[in-house]
């Protein structure tokens, strides 16, 4: 009886929200973490909560916008409180085209966030710290944050609750006869009922260390974060970063790649608390920082040309988890009994990981839960229990 009835594996965003909601709901819980909570891309992204456009991630973010609300409302004094509004995103290019025509796709799926063009002197009134031949479609959208903040909150809330972290302790699902009976740290087993993981990059071989399953990799990104005495007051991004953006759910015959992504960063910038983070970049392996800091100075100072000056406060580098489709694992891991898995978020790990958090949450608690096909950890392989892979059926 004194063992928890979950363990989570991951101090992330994803795993700190799913171990708050479970302990607020009663569960006795046991968050592990093998380095420190935020230690990956939960405290080294960019930092911007923001809307996505692909159309099955939209209710994932909603959902997390709400859980910002009242994690700012429940303990004030962690520090973390998201904006009444969004700062304004504009999406810029020095091609009208390729703006336009996300607009017009944008105000047909998303009418809400008020898209409209602009160009000229009306863009310079908006943002006068832009360059001047450029164009942006604007939206109500970006909420920026410091990036760690709403990890270390929801932590907070989590032991507040009624859950135990610990911290430095690497833990494996423990399968035994074909189920998950709980974790297995510095070499022995600690029952649960049920575990989830949560482990970002690191998913797939915490959950098969064969490594014959593998819907998540690394892509790996690069922000400078300066400290530029004027600031932009919105967040940008090239409009052309399909990347991020997901600009491919849209129109993508008529957004072309302009640069390899392996060469070139894109271009993104968004101010909280005094400090402006420059990006964007998605690697295939781990970079030699130098070099991608200067190109990611030099793209960014084509759009916003103070940037370039600025004196650099920090330098971050992490692996984002990226499914092979783009969208979270959120559920059961097939052929598994009592193991859950929810990563996989891609560069929207910070705008939609807590509502993902949530979902699996109930469903480990035996709740009533509709999880979209379109995050269900069976569209890929299977893993076999004690390592290996098996086809889906």
């Amino acid at each position: 009886m004194s063992a928890p009835d979950v363990a989570v594996i991951g101090g992330g965003v994803v795993g700190t929200a799913a171990a708050a909601h479970l302990a607020g709901q009663g569960a006795r819980v046991t968050l592990y973490e093998r380095e420190a909570i935020a230690a990956g891309a939960s405290g080294r992204n960019s930092g911007v909560v923001q809307h996505p456009v692909d159309p099955a991630l939209v209710g994932l973010y909603h959902a997390t916008v709400e859980a910002y609300r009242a994690l700012g409302s429940e303990i004030p004094q962690a520090g973390f409180v998201l904006a009444a509004e969004p700062a304004g995103l504009l999406l810029v290019s020095r091609r009208l085209d390729v703006v336009s025509l996300l607009c017009e796709q944008l105000r047909a799926a998303f009418p809400y966030l008020a898209p409209e063009v602009l160009q000229g002197e009306a863009l310079l009134a908006a943002e006068p710290t832009l360059a001047p031949d450029l164009a942006a479609c604007r939206l109500e959208a970006g909420f920026p944050i410091v990036p760690s903040a709403p990890t270390y909150a929801l932590a907070t809330l989590a032991e507040r609750r009624g859950a135990t972290i610990r911290q430095g302790r690497a833990a494996l699902p423990a399968i035994e006869s074909g189920v998950c009976v709980g974790v297995r740290v510095a070499g022995r087993t600690e029952p649960a009922g049920a575990v989830i993981v949560a482990g970002g990059p690191w998913t797939s071989e915490i959950i098969d260390p064969s490594g014959a399953w593998t819907p998540i990799r690394s892509v790996w990104g690069v922000v400078a974060e300066t400290a530029m005495p004027n600031p932009p007051a919105h967040v940008l991004e090239e409009a052309e970063m399909d990347e991020a953006l997901g600009a491919g759910h849209l129109a993508p015959s008529a957004i072309e790649a302009h640069e390899d992504p392996a060469t070139t960063p894109r271009f993104s910038l968004m101010t909280a608390a005094g400090r402006s983070v420059a990006g964007s970049t998605f690697l295939e392996s781990e970079p030699v920082l130098a070099p991608w800091v200067e190109r990611i100075l030099q793209r960014g100072a084509s759009f916003v040309p103070a940037l370039y000056d600025a004196p650099i406060t920090e330098i971050r580098v992490c692996a984002r988890p990226v499914a092979r489709d783009g969208r979270p694992l959120i559920g059961a891991v097939p052929g598994i009994p009592g193991l859950f898995v929810c990563a996989g978020h891609g560069p929207w790990g910070i705008s939609t990981g807590p509502g993902s958090a949530r979902l699996v949450a109930d469903l480990v608690l035996g709740r009533d839960v509709d999880i979209p096909e379109a995050f269900d950890p069976g569209r890929f392989s299977s893993p076999r229990p004690g390592g290996g892979a098996q086809a889906s059926s």
